[in-house]
């Protein structure tokens, strides 16, 4: 669709000769070299150089050929094009010329990120871009956190940020669904701060371990999303205050290098689990991928149960 977007809007009129005329310049071709051969080995090499170089590492599930692919696609490219050809050609025809190589170099590129894309998918066998779906570390009732009963056949564990508005929002359809499972439920909170767009996440992950050594996880967990935009260190005293935390203590064990490496250790679980962002929520040990509101992470965690008796039923029969 991008190229016909940009052939509707691009406002180059090919009637008189103008298509053939420009399907003679070299300038039209030069357009269509630098964005389909410029784009595709100087993206598609310089990222995989970087990271021959160990100046960088490919997104886990990302494999090269599918960067050179995601190379090739960039030469779709016209915004920029068009507004560069303004700048560049004050001469009408030029500009015609260079305008009709922009959208040449959109189908080009198309046909040669599909060609890529289909090279390694046919003889690489990579299909797509995958991530792990698979809780990387088991649940342990005596390092996790756990709300519910410790035993529960099911089990809901969340990677969560507490800086995170849509982790804010989740704890509501959170409640609901302990709720309605009761005791026949489990749920974990392992940390994952986004520490790229949340500054004061990883400190309020290091506050709720703290609060934990004073037993009171969950209730710090809980104030700590009903006042996200209260996360300084003064307001995180404040908190431990309200929460009625010894607070001297709570200060000190913000400083403890064991608490924050406990975080960490929950953030790298959760890259090796495939979870990217927050709240990303594991029914049983499987990563949901989906919608997370509160119906639908019930009906999955049930169907899991279900799933779970049925083997049963099954492995008795055999034996």
């Amino acid at each position: 669709m991008v190229p016909l977007f940009a052939f509707a809007n691009a406002g180059v009129d090919l009637r008189g000769g103008v298509l053939q005329e420009a399907l003679r310049s070299s300038v039209t071709w030069g357009v269509v070299a630098g964005l389909v051969i410029g784009k595709f080995l100087g993206i598609g090499l310089g990222a995989i150089g970087a990271v021959r170089l160990r100046l960088g590492q490919l997104p886990q599930g990302v494999s090269p050929s599918q960067v050179m692919g995601g190379a090739a696609m960039s030469g779709i490219g016209f915004t920029v094009s068009l507004l560069i050809i303004g700048l560049a050609f004050d001469d009408a025809a030029l500009r015609s010329q260079a305008t009709v190589g922009v959208l040449l170099a959109a189908v080009g590129a198309t046909l040669l990120g599909g060609l890529v894309f289909w090279v390694s998918r046919s003889v690489f066998g990579h299909r797509y871009a995958s991530l792990p779906t698979v809780l990387d570390r088991p649940v342990d009732p005596e390092r996790d956190h756990v709300r519910g009963n410790p035993d529960a056949p099911l089990t809901l564990v969340e990677y969560g940020d507490f800086e995170c508005p849509f982790c804010g929002k989740a704890t509501g359809m959170l409640r609901e669904v302990r709720e309605q499972l009761g005791d026949r439920l489990r749920y974990v909170f392992r940390h994952l701060p986004l520490t790229d767009v949340h500054p004061h996440a990883e400190e309020a992950a290091v506050a709720a371990e703290a609060a934990a050594r004073q037993g009171k996880f969950w209730e710090f967990h809980d104030v700590l999303f009903e006042n996200q935009d209260e996360l300084e260190f003064e307001d995180l005293l404040g908190h431990a205050d309200r929460a009625g935390l010894d607070v001297e203590r709570f200060a000190r064990d913000l400083s403890d290098p064991e608490l924050l490496e406990r975080v960490r250790a929950d953030a790298d679980s959760a890259e090796a689990s495939g979870a990217r962002g927050t709240p990303t929520f594991f029914v049983g040990d499987r990563r949901h991928i989906g919608a997370y509101d509160a119906r639908t992470l019930i009906a999955e965690l049930e169907s899991g149960e279900l799933r779970a008796a049925d083997e049963e039923t099954e492995d008795a029969g055999r034996d």
